[in-house]
């Protein structure tokens, strides 16, 4: 089994403890000894004793936030969650270390299953899947359902979900996230590994439950739109996702 204390999970958290309190019930129930380090940007923080706790400036955002938390890792690699996961038995997370170190890779992915609450009862739904390639061109960006090879325990990609280990080094090589970005910042970051010469790995037998929730005052705030800004940054006019959808920029100049 691969040797866990080399991770540390981090997780940024924003109103929603309720969510926050599942998540961390159900690391202590699979991995008791798993550093955690939480990070809470709400406007009613949450402070507990019982992780290390981080309170951030509010609404720092998705990307300062994970930021702020990837400062005070001290092993060489670390575990990122949303504050809405749950753990399963089939949350292996020795197995994503067992594969980032044996192809000396700079992160590896597992898949999520969405569950939706209804009728006061939390429902699987489907599995979310989102790895890709990324196809670049003057004016656009293509993110392409598909891999480059198959590894045996993993595929090499270059877009997963951000639900993985990574190394803490490489992370800090390429400037973490764009702390610009509130949300949206999950593309962004994979196009930068990409520049970097950066494949990353998925393993599709390794999951994690989510438990998506928009409590009162939370739905305006994951709402707002910070693709253009990305667009922006990169002097993009096109966006192509793994499912299809399509957004333009006409109005974005063109880079340089």
């Amino acid at each position: 089994m691969a040797d866990l204390s080399k991770l540390t999970a981090i997780v940024k958290t924003f109103e929603r403890p309720r969510s926050l309190d599942r998540l961390l019930e159900s690391i202590r129930r699979f991995y008791p000894q798993l550093p955690v380090i939480v990070g809470d940007d709400s406007f009613d923080p949450y402070p507990r004793d019982d992780v290390a706790y981080v309170r951030l400036p509010a609404d720092s955002g998705a990307a300062a936030g994970r930021n702020a938390l990837l400062e005070r890792v001290t092993t060489p690699y670390f575990l990122t969650l949303d504050d809405d996961f749950v753990f399963t038995r089939q949350t292996r997370i020795d197995l994503l270390v067992e594969s980032l170190e044996r192809h000396d890779a700079p992160l590896v992915a597992g898949d999520l299953f969405r569950c939706k609450r209804k009728f006061f009862v939390w429902k699987k739904q489907r599995r979310q899947t989102y790895q890709a390639l990324i196809d670049r061109s003057p004016g656009g960006v293509r993110f392409r359902p598909g891999f480059h090879r198959d590894l045996g325990d993993a595929i090499e990609c270059d877009l997963v979900l951000q639900f993985f280990v990574a190394r803490v080094d490489v992370f800090r090589r390429i400037g973490g996230w764009w702390s610009e970005l509130k949300s949206d910042d999950h593309e962004e970051l994979f196009m930068r590994l990409q520049e970097a010469g950066q494949r990353v790995l998925h393993r599709p037998d390794v999951t994690a439950e989510h438990w998506q929730s928009w409590p009162r005052g939370y739905r305006d705030f994951r709402r707002r739109d910070y693709v253009p800004l990305v667009a922006a940054r990169y002097g993009l006019h096109r966006f192509e996702y793994p499912d299809g959808r399509v957004r333009e920029f006409p109005e974005v100049p063109r880079a340089a």
